[in-house]
């Protein structure tokens, strides 16, 4: 299963992925607004991380590997996953920083959405921001999620909680 925009290729996480994988999810910059850093070691992380190439997509999460398509690299990812914190499907994505700042973010997750309301047959996503990662909240918007009320998550803490209906995505397009 694979998504094609003009510049990026949505596909399955692969092995090939780790090295920029792991850089993003332990640069501090890059994992400001979503939980920090791992603590796990780049060997400890891997496992898991292979483990993950493995499995099957399903109707409980599906989390693509964002390529850029020009140079061929991993650049984040982008999904969603079924989540007791949102109390249904959590629309998520983050990104290495060299690729911020290009229009990457809402071409990804526009894609991805279509996907998974289209495709994939869910009804709503819900995604957390925290308040002050504003290029997150543009790419919610531009996408139609709404905000619904400010909640606490445990390693989070404060977040504000957007929500999407299959219904009103398609008065977005």
């Amino acid at each position: 299963m694979q998504i094609e925009t003009e510049r990026l290729c949505l596909r399955k996480h692969r092995i090939e992925d780790y090295d920029r994988f792991y850089g993003m999810i332990t640069d501090p910059v890059a994992k400001r607004f979503t939980g920090g850093v791992t603590p796990l070691t780049y060997e400890q992380r891997f496992k898991s991380f292979r483990e993950y190439c493995g499995m099957p997509f399903s109707k409980k999460g599906i989390e693509f590997a964002v390529i850029e398509k020009s140079s061929m690299m991993y650049i984040g990812y982008c999904g969603f996953r079924n989540s007791k914190d949102v109390e249904g499907n959590e629309f998520l994505y983050g990104y290495c920083r060299d690729s911020w700042w290009k229009g990457y973010g809402f071409e990804a997750a526009h894609s991805a959405v279509t996907f998974f309301f289209g495709t994939i047959g869910i009804d709503s996503l819900v995604a957390l921001s925290d308040s002050e990662n504003i290029a997150s909240i543009k790419i919610l918007a531009r996408l139609g999620f709404k905000f619904t009320e400010q909640i606490v998550i445990d390693g989070l803490g404060a977040v504000d909680k957007y929500v999407l209906y299959k219904q009103e995505y398609k008065l977005t397009l």
